[in-house]
This record gives structure tokens, C-alpha cells and sequence, in this order.
């Protein structure tokens, strides 16, 4: 249990679960409409997952090293045994796995920015614990940036979405194009989603451990700009979330689909609401851990909302 909670499973779950919910019910289903096959393997894929979560899980682990006395100062409870030097090579032992296994996947799919990518989310993800998180937004913006990218990295898996990488300025002349594009948009969508809400969640986090990071010299943004205006931020990003998403239910007639409908409001934008008037009437720590899970709440819709347009949009 000590391992599990060292390496944030459940937080691994839902990275998983994003990934193999926007390839197999976006990426795949529009490919085959467009009469592609898609150019990876069901294994192939599985090992873009596994080297995602690997160095997402020495991300954490590198986190916990370089955060013992601030967690200790901020009353986290001690969750696991391990010593620092097992910690290191964990981190070290995950990233390396997972670099390797985006090398392999680079040489055998011919696709460069796998390599690329992993080595700089390894790299990222160190200097992230290291520095980054002690200077106000920055650490926060590289979390929700990474989480971005990987539920973004699907669309980098194919061929067909390459080209139409490529060719994205080019005016839309047939059914085919129009899909690659769509399946381009709808992941950039909910990539853009899980940056704001990661923001949000790592803004609503600085703001549970305000205690611990002064004590420690941290400059992040609620030591910075204070409670009350880091507060007003988080929220302006959660109304900002809510404001696009019903622009683009107004724009794409969701209402036409009862259960699509239904489900991004009780399930997205009710929630999002919630955790707007938690966070203004939040003061204490507790009441940041509370905001902090209703985050992870709203983002766990957001990904199963994947399956509901799968099987029910119109």
C-alpha cells in the first residue's frame, strides 16, 4: 500500500484511462470512418500507455524526495517507508524504462516525438519537484502542460493524423480530411480541458500547503499574490471552462442528444460550479483538500464524458 501511494495509483488509472478512452473511442472510430487503418498495433498502443505512466509515476516519486520536510511541515502523515536513495532510483528506474521504450517506439514507428516527448516529461517532471514548483505558476503550469500533452500524445499515433498535422493550413476538400482534422480537434479539446482543470487543482494544492511552502521559501502564487487573489484566479479559470464549454453546446446543438446533454451538465459543468463557490468560501486547509478533490472529481467526467459522445452524440 506504501508503494501505491508512493506512486499515486489512482492518479496513473485516470492518466491510463484517458489515454486508452481517447485513442479507442475518437482516434480508431474516426480512422475506420474515413476507411484508415489505424498504423499501431493494440499492444503498440498499450506500450505508449505503460511508458506514460512509468514516468509519470517517477514523477511522483522524485516529488516525494525533494518534498519530505514540506509535506512534514504541512501535517502530510509519513504514507510510506521508503528512504530517499530507494526513492531516487525509482524515479530513475521508471524514466529510464519509459525513455526507452519511446526509443523503441521512435525506431519502430518512425515517429520522432515520442523519444522526444518522454525524455523532456522525464526531464520536466524532475526540475519540476526540484525548482520549478517553488516559483509562482510556473510549477503549476509545466503539471497541467504535461498532463496536456499526454492526453494529447494518442493523436500523435498514426500516421494519417501526422500528415494531417502537416497539412493543417490546407483547406478541407473531402470527407476524409474533414475526420483526420475532427479527430485533431475533439483530442486538442480535451487536452485543453485537462490543462485548465490540472491549473486548477495544482493552483487549489499551493493554496492547502500555503504553511509549509513559506516555511520553506516557496514563492508560489498564493505567497505571492495572496489567498483572497489566487482564490479569484482559480475561479476565473473553472468560469472560463464552464463559458466554453456552452459556447461549444451552443454552437454544436448538444441539446439535440438528451443523454450528451444531460451528462456534460450534471456531470461537468454542475460540478465545476460546486467547486466555484467551494473555493470562495474555502479558508482553511481542509477546505482546499475538499476543492482539490472535487478537481479530480470534475476531471474524472470530463473523461468519461468520451463514452457518452461515443455511443450518443448525434
Amino acid at each position: 500500500m506504501g508503494f501505491l501511494k508512493l506512486i499515486r495509483f489512482p492518479n496513473l488509472i485516470i492518466l491510463a484511462l484517458a489515454q486508452c478512452l481517447i485513442y479507442y473511442m475518437v482516434v480508431v472510430p474516426l480512422l475506420k470512418t474515413s476507411e484508415f487503418t489505424p498504423s499501431l498495433h493494440t499492444w503498440q498502443f498499450l506500450l505508449i500507455v505503460l511508458s506514460t505512466v512509468l514516468i509519470a509515476a517517477g514523477g511522483y516519486v522524485i516529488n516525494d524526495f525533494f518534498d519530505k520536510d514540506i509535506d512534514a511541515a504541512n501535517g502530510i502523515g509519513k504514507v510510506h517507508d521508503f528512504s530517499g536513495w530507494t526513492m531516487k532510483t525509482l524515479y530513475f528506474v521508471f524514466s529510464i524504462i519509459g525513455i526507452a521504450i519511446g526509443l523503441y517506439l521512435t525506431y519502430a514507428l518512425k515517429l520522432r516525438q515520442f523519444a522526444l516527448t518522454y525524455l523532456l516529461t522525464a526531464a520536466l517532471l524532475y526540475f519540476y519537484s526540484a525548482s520549478y514548483k517553488r516559483l509562482p505558476l510556473v510549477g503549476n503550469f509545466v503539471v497541467a502542460f504535461l498532463t496536456a500533452v499526454a492526453v494529447f500524445l494518442p493523436a500523435f499515433a498514426d500516421y494519417e493524423l501526422q500528415y494531417a498535422f502537416r497539412d493543417i493550413k490546407l483547406p478541407v476538400i473531402n470527407n476524409k480530411m474533414y475526420n483526420l482534422r475532427l479527430i485533431i480537434a475533439i483530442t486538442a479539446a480535451y487536452a485543453f480541458f485537462a490543462f485548465l482543470i490540472s491549473l486548477v487543482r495544482e493552483i487549489i494544492k499551493d493554496m492547502e500547503d500555503i504553511e509549509g511552502d513559506r516555511e520553506f521559501g516557496c514563492n508560489t502564487l498564493p505567497i505571492v499574490a495572496g489567498i483572497n487573489n489566487t482564490k479569484l484566479i482559480a475561479i476565473g479559470l473553472l468560469l472560463l471552462i464552464v463559458g466554453l464549454i456552452l459556447f461549444i453546446q451552443i454552437k454544436q446543438a448538444w441539446w439535440e442528444s438528451l443523454p450528451v446533454f444531460g451528462y456534460t451538465i450534471l456531470f461537468v459543468q454542475v460540478p465545476l460550479l460546486i467547486l466555484s463557490v467551494k473555493l470562495f468560501l474555502s479558508a482553511e486547509k481542509k477546505h482546499f483538500k475538499v476543492a482539490s478533490m472535487i478537481a479530480k472529481v470534475v476531471m474524472v467526467g470530463g473523461i468519461l464524458s468520451l463514452p457518452v459522445f461515443k455511443f450518443f452524440s448525434t
